[in-house]
């Protein structure tokens, strides 16, 4: 199959799989007792979390299939590393809880009801809520865990796959970049694509242009409004004319009804972790997914020799050992031995070896580096 082809049969099955279970996520809102918020999601609660968990895991366990197809169709000679699908469940893409984030569809419920909307725009509101939460979380994750596989397969460069009808600042994004955290609204659905190179030819493969061409009238007219973008077609530039017609920061995620504030503290929110030499603050996405004496992560820093420690009334202990998540570790260096080290060193791909000794030499190996890498960059976690 050639590599578009590739491209689009995986950025499809991704949506396939985040739209299956966000449907199957909202039938179970509908289950609610409107009289009875809360007492009703702890009764929808867990199949919530069934559906999310079995979705991610199941994205994550799409990208080395992926990476390793593409590598096939480039002629490209991928290294060996895979990913651990299961380190990519259970939280967004900021490493919090998912099913803790999906109750903010019942806080929105009940703010729409004190901002005095109907009990049918109300419960919608929940509802638009939790379907964008849903595809957000599913996406971050299915995102990561294709970087991640990227990586360690070799590639140091990807380019942004730019859905079919997508908004016109995810548009305005397309192109090849370094892997750095990927920039997105609530519920996008743009993947990611590694490039043996960035070499100019994916760059125009994947410019704003290219995918402005690549979709319809129709969709070019709702991303970028009539006006706007039939002054594209006409020969504007995207870039001057998406300027000029934006008018706010952020991005909600419905058109109709309640929206909940943009860009809000309930998403996109940075770990403070500690302080560099200068006094500014360390800031990362970090997440205790894992962390725990039965997660992947705990089990692999108990041998390790990590003590463990009991948070906020936590019924169980975690390990001490701060765990980033894989947007904040690409972000720290741009080497890629460094990065496939330090992804490593968090769970998130299988350490090397064909024994349980030499994959404890190799996590102590990594480990040792890791703390080393950490230290330089001003990150106190090791």
């Amino acid at each position: 199959m050639a590599v578009q082809g590739i491209v689009d049969a995986h950025q499809a099955r991704q949506i396939e799989i985040n739209q299956t279970a966000t449907d199957r996520t909202l039938k179970l809102w509908g289950r609610m007792d409107f009289a009875n918020l809360d007492a009703s999601w702890l009764a929808i609660q867990p199949k919530v979390s069934q559906q999310i968990q079995a979705a991610q895991l199941a994205a994550a366990r799409t990208s080395d299939g992926y990476t390793s197809a593409l590598s096939a169709a480039y002629g490209f000679e991928p290294a060996a590393n895979r990913i651990v699908p299961e380190a990519f469940v259970g939280v967004d893409g900021t490493g919090r809880s998912a099913t803790s984030l999906m109750h903010g569809a019942v806080t929105t419920t009940k703010e729409a009801v004190g901002a005095g909307l109907s009990r049918i725009q109300s419960f919608e509101a929940g509802a638009t809520f939790l379907a964008a939460m849903m595809k957000t979380a599913l996406a971050d994750v299915a995102r990561a865990s294709d970087t991640t596989s990227s990586v360690g397969k070799g590639y140091t460069v990807y380019a942004r796959v730019v859905e079919p009808g997508a908004c016109s600042r995810c548009v305005i994004l397309a192109g090849t970049t370094q892997f750095k955290p990927f920039k997105r609204h609530p519920a996008c659905r743009c993947t990611v694509q590694p490039v043996p190179s960035d070499d100019g030819t994916f760059a125009r493969d994947h410019s704003p242009a290219d995918s402005f061409n690549r979709m319809s009238e129709a969709q070019q007219n709702r991303a970028f409004t009539n006006a706007g973008a039939q002054s594209i077609r006409d020969g504007a530039d995207i870039s001057s004319v998406l300027s000029a017609r934006r008018g706010s920061n952020g991005i909600s995620w419905s058109t109709r009804g309640y929206t909940p504030t943009p860009n809000s503290g309930r998403r996109m929110q940075l770990t403070t972790i500690g302080k560099r030499a200068d006094g500014s603050p360390v800031r990362v996405y970090t997440t205790a997914e894992g962390t725990t004496r039965r997660g992947n992560f705990g089990q692999q820093n108990a041998g390790l020799g990590v003590d463990d420690v009991r948070l906020n009334g936590s019924r169980y202990s975690s390990t001490k050992r701060v765990r980033l998540m894989p947007e904040s570790i690409v972000s720290i260096s741009d080497d890629l031995e460094t990065r496939q080290i330090l992804l490593r060193d968090a769970g998130y791909m299988q350490a090397r070896g064909n024994t349980g000794a030499e994959i404890l030499a190799q996590q102590r190996a990594d480990r040792a580096a890791a703390n080393e890498i950490y230290r330089s960059a001003g990150l106190p976690i090791g």
